[in-house]
């Protein structure tokens, strides 16, 4: 996780070495998309392609969500694309990866504005707001009980 005076410590989650690890037959790589689209996801050539324009935390996360959907077993999208109970499962699973409860409530120390939030957790706005969204009870208590300790005087 990125720290308040700008270095950086290890992010909980790294989608490039993930994919590494655990999908050795495919192939991540950079290539112009137009802007169009974050990432091109092929099952067929066993090929992610990531828009060259994107910032680092987009590209992070659009990895990530690529990964979920292999993880999910979204392997054959219908029509070109997958669905939207597709989409919202892999953005989902991409987020909660991306953004453990701990390093949430960590970046709540020290700020609560949305942009320093995601700036802090090496991700996108709209990956923050996905798990933010979907935050059970007992992930908001956890939240709650972990900032009103980090105020606590020592």
């Amino acid at each position: 996780m990125a720290d308040r005076t700008g270095g950086s410590g290890p992010l909980s989650y790294d989608p490039v070495a993930d994919v590494a690890r655990r999908y050795p037959d495919w192939l991540v790589a950079e290539a112009d998309l137009g802007g169009l689209v974050a990432e091109v996801f092929c099952p067929m050539r066993r090929v992610i392609l990531l828009d060259s324009t994107l910032g680092p935390y987009v590209a992070r996360c659009s990895l990530a969500h690529a990964v979920a959907h292999l993880d999910l077993g979204h392997t054959h999208p219908a029509r070109g694309h997958f669905e939207s109970r597709e989409e919202l499962a892999a953005n989902t699973l991409a987020a909660e990866r991306l953004i453990p409860l701990e390093d949430y409530a960590a970046a709540l120390a020290w700020t609560r504005e949305p942009d320093e939030i995601a700036e802090v957790l090496a991700v996108d706005g709209a990956t923050l707001r996905i798990r933010e969204a979907r935050f059970t009870a007992a992930d908001r208590r956890f939240v709650r009980r972990r900032t009103r300790l980090s105020h606590e005087p020592v």
